[in-house]
């Protein structure tokens, strides 16, 4: 039987295009926008027998290029493409079983990474982004996870990412907090000011300003005299000790969850005497208008937006078009990503309008998402993100304890159940769909069975106990591809030459559900051959072949993990 044979030494992408442009070419359409249209479609699965395997492609994409009634037409083998006997709505470009196999498991992550040109521009990623004088609290707790998610995907497949942490410094909380505390002393002083105590007299301050009006006024004043420069020497100490209180704590809990920020930028560095230029560039293009009241705004799509008050004070739009001119300008970015609740929609729509119209080249993007509900004390108050964490890494410590499958000693029995309870939070969070509501549950995160973050890295402990037991057993420098006879195998492999599609399809959608849920088939991929892979009694030559899967399938895994801000643990 003839077959289309896989480049050698070629990686899975390579494969699609060598096999893209021969279909091209028997249909007389070997453009560039064919080929890549049916690259774009193609996914690596199996025909009906265990030797049968191929590019599945929608039979629809085939005939858009190909207006012919029969596959009988195409100037190619009919044992090379022919209709997939599992769905009649594709196609099935035919591949040698051997050839592939030796193509994925020589081909591995690193070599495939080594080929990527990093962009030379950087996409901005804006993510977490909480208040100063305020503990993280679980509300910031999805654009943490989703945006360091997304700047490890872009990072990998683009190579070049800049995070960026937005840090809320300005506006009359600042006046509040400052309010507050004067009322807290004596019991609070200048060396013993902490965020929760901050955080207090913020709250301390706003009850106050429900039995007296003025209160918000007083508020309202020394943040403006704050913004226009007329504050005095100890108020500027004040709010510089804030940011740095803030920022301190916020650290430790970044660390904690591994994610490290390249700048950390603030609102306070957009205020109305730092955005003349700004101002001037809007008026010279026609965007900028004085109202009657002496508030500024900006004309777009037939609607005024204001952008300054009347007092001269800046607003949360005016200072984000200064950030996004001002990181366009830094560092040469023309992809900005925001990642913000699904409530600030209209604000990104506002941003968006107007950023293009001031410079077309900058592109912003909104990445929203859903609330999580079910979070909250028991006076119905948002917790803190650190008393989720503490509560995840107590209820694994337990689990572990009662465990018969435990395999750490008690020295480090505090860091691995704290990085389970973190991948638990994580991986509940990011197999939901981005952009929906959703209800946090104990009980489903932190299960040891089914789909959670405690499942991925049982199975990648069990690879890594697997590579430790046969460590005198070295991973061969050949694939032989014919000692893959069993089903279990040839699953696993396709599963692994999988991921390069599934990176490309998360990164279209920006959707972690994706990513997640191929780990779990990949989990369940792998289990089910350790099962039936037995590589202590296997002859030499077999045994080095398995652990050369099993340590291919690691490495997919392990590097899906860490894209989703995982950290792959060694034993549990």
């Amino acid at each position: 039987m003839v077959r289309t044979t896989i480049l050698s030494r070629s990686n899975y992408q390579l494969c699609k295009r060598y096999v893209a442009e021969k279909v091209a070419c028997a249909i007389n359409k070997n453009s560039a926008d064919v080929v890549n249209d049916f690259i774009a479609n193609m996914k690596i699965g199996k025909g009906n027998s265990m030797n049968d395997i191929g590019l599945h492609m929608p039979l629809n994409i085939l005939q858009k290029h190909f207006r012919k009634n029969s596959l009988k037409d195409l100037k190619i083998t009919s044992h090379e493409i022919t209709t997939s006997q599992l769905n009649p709505h594709y196609v099935m470009i035919h591949l040698d079983k051997y050839d592939f196999i030796n193509n994925i498991l020589k081909n591995n992550i690193g070599i495939t990474r080594q080929h990527c040109v990093p962009n030379s521009k950087p996409c901005i990623i804006d993510f977490s982004s909480p208040n100063i004088a305020k503990p993280f609290h679980v509300g910031h707790l999805r654009s943490t996870i989703i945006g360091n998610f997304i700047s490890n995907l872009k990072n990998f497949i683009d190579g070049r990412v800049v995070r960026i942490n937005y840090l809320g410094d300005w506006g009359p909380q600042f006046g509040y907090t400052l309010l507050g505390l004067e009322q807290m002393k004596p019991d609070i002083s200048k060396n013993n000011i902490t965020l929760e105590s901050l955080h207090n007299a913020y709250i301390l301050a706003n009850q106050m300003a429900k039995n007296d009006s003025s209160v918000h006024d007083k508020a309202k004043s020394i943040f403006n005299d704050l913004e226009c420069g007329n504050s005095t020497s100890d108020i500027n100490n004040l709010w510089n000790e804030f940011r740095s209180i803030t920022i301190n704590e916020l650290e430790v809990i970044y660390k904690r969850l591994g994610i490290v920020f390249d700048e950390y930028d603030w609102e306070s560095k957009y205020s109305k005497e730092k955005i003349q230029d700004i101002l001037k560039q809007l008026s010279k293009i026609g965007l900028l208008k004085l109202k009657e009241d002496g508030s500024t705004v900006v004309l777009s799509n037939n609607q005024e937006i204001t952008i300054l008050k009347n007092d001269n004070s800046t607003l949360y739009l005016t200072r984000d078009i200064a950030a996004a001119l001002r990181r366009h300008e830094y560092y040469g970015s023309e992809d900005l990503f925001y990642v913000v609740d699904n409530t600030q929609s209209k604000h990104f729509y506002l941003l968006k309008s107007l950023i293009a119209q001031i410079n077309s080249n900058i592109n912003v993007h909104h990445i929203p998402f859903g609330r999580i509900h079910g979070m909250s004390s028991r006076k119905g108050q948002g917790i803190l993100l650190d008393l989720l964490l503490n509560q995840a890494k107590s209820t694994m410590i337990l689990k572990r304890k009662y465990s018969e499958t435990t395999k750490i000693d008690s020295m480090n029995d505090n860091e691995v159940a704290d990085v389970l309870g973190i991948s638990a939070i994580i991986i509940n969070d990011l197999k939901q769909k981005r952009k929906k509501d959703y209800n946090f549950s104990w009980e489903s995160a932190l299960q040891v069975n089914g789909d959670t973050g405690i499942k991925l890295q049982y199975t990648h402990c069990r690879l890594i106990s697997l590579e430790e037991v046969n460590c005198n057993i070295t991973l061969p420098d050949e694939v032989i591809a014919e000692c893959f006879t069993e089903t279990v195998a040839l699953e696993l492999i396709l599963e692994i030459c999988r991921f390069e599609d599934i990176l490309t399809e998360t990164n279209q959608e920006l959707e972690a559900c994706i990513l997640v849920n191929y780990l779990f088939r990949l989990a369940n991929c792998i289990n089910k051959a350790l099962k039936v892979l037995n590589v202590k009694n296997s002859s030499s030559t077999i045994a080095q072949q398995r652990i050369l899967l099993f340590y291919r399938a690691r490495e997919t895994l392990s590097t899906g993990m860490k894209i989703l801000g995982l950290v792959p643990l060694k034993c549990m």
